[in-house]
């Protein structure tokens, strides 16, 4: 990644941290780098580019992170279930920084980063549990796209509804789909 790049990153998660989204400008870091806008357009697709650039690069963390933290856990039932629960308390912690639209605006950008990243993850633990004769047999992809699906819904309904706690259920739901 070039300098020029990693600065307009660095500045806007800066910006981001302190104004939320919806406050942040590509103005802001074009007068805080003594840059262009054209500049910042020459490395990102705009403010939504950066966005997803910043979530892409924390989601390769927290995947990192969370699979070194499920690794000594005894069964593939307790990582997924532990993984799960990593997403959802990150996802109410995310949704009480911020208001409900500015959620929704940055869920849309945001999403695909943090489905892919934490889907290879719940991809290869359900494969391995697969392996291991814990899950059931058959597409671990099937699986993981529809655990996916499940999860970001109840996101939704949680950020529409911030006091829905079923979070119990649906982890149970979850581990009874997966054997």
């Amino acid at each position: 990644m070039s300098e020029t790049r990693r600065a307009i990153a660095e500045a806007f998660a800066r910006r981001l941290a302190s104004a939320g989204y919806d406050g942040t400008t590509l103005d802001d870091i074009a007068r805080e780098l003594h840059i262009s806008k054209k500049t910042i357009y020459v490395h990102f697709d705009g403010k939504n580019g950066i966005y997803a650039h910043l979530v892409t690069e924390q989601a390769s963390r927290d995947k990192l992170r969370l699979a070194a933290a499920v690794a000594p856990l005894p069964t593939y039932t307790a990582k997924v279930e532990a993984v799960v629960s990593f997403i959802l308390s990150s996802a109410r912690e995310h949704i009480t920084k911020t208001g409900r639209d500015e959620w929704l605006r940055e869920y849309e950008i945001a999403a695909d980063a943090f489905r892919q990243a934490n889907g290879e993850l719940l991809r290869e633990l359900i494969e391995a549990g697969m392996a291991a004769g814990e899950f059931a047999a058959g597409d671990a992809q099937f699986a993981e796209r529809m655990i996916a699906a499940m999860v970001l819904d109840y996101v939704v309904m949680v950020n529409d509804d911030p006091t829905v706690d079923h979070d119990d259920e649906l982890r149970e739901r979850i581990v009874k789909f997966l054997t």
